[in-house]
């Protein structure tokens, strides 16, 4: 009887494996997911423990799941998509789950300062133009507030839109 039930359970296990794996490839089709995304997501859905871990292990092995992947396609599609600062990105990427060190190494491949400010002046200029009746000091404080939003330094900001709006050299 008892090996019954140990054939029983062991099927029951390759059953709520092979769904978690089904899951997991529908949550890839809409984009790429760090390790800590997936256990979360696992996690909600009651999985087992050790069902989430062989998951995971199956999908790093294959790799479906690369946390450096992730990051890397994240700030892309940020400088593309959603452009914004150094700092922006790094919590984001943060807040997804990847390490801080994996998500410094990543920003520090992908993005330059020279980058980071001429992503900056787009945005301001863009910004900018939605406030054509304003006064040049209101101009200058909702541009800087969204740009810091955005995750751009207050520093780099300020000194862009100073450029932009008083010629400030």
């Amino acid at each position: 009887m008892n090996n019954s039930q140990t054939g029983e359970g062991k099927a029951n296990y390759e059953e709520e494996l092979e769904k978690a794996k089904s899951y997991l490839g529908r949550l890839l089709k809409y984009r790429p997911r760090t390790e800590e995304e997936v256990r979360e997501r696992l996690t909600q859905k009651d999985y087992s423990f050790d069902v989430i871990d062989e998951t995971l292990n199956w999908a790093k092995q294959n790799g479906l799941v690369d946390d450096r992947l992730f990051a890397e396609y994240y700030v892309e599609d940020r400088l593309q998509n959603k452009p914004m600062g150094r700092s922006g990105m790094y919590k984001e990427l943060l807040d997804h789950g990847v390490e801080k060190g994996l998500a410094n190494e990543v920003l520090d491949e992908k993005i330059s300062s020279p980058d980071e400010e001429e992503r900056c002046k787009k945005l301001a200029q863009k910004r900018l133009s939605r406030y054509k009746n304003d006064e040049v000091k209101a101009k200058f404080r909702k541009t800087l507030g969204f740009l810091e939003r955005r995750g751009f330094p207050k520093g780099l900001a300020s000194s862009v839109l100073k450029k932009m709006l008083f010629n400030d050299d």
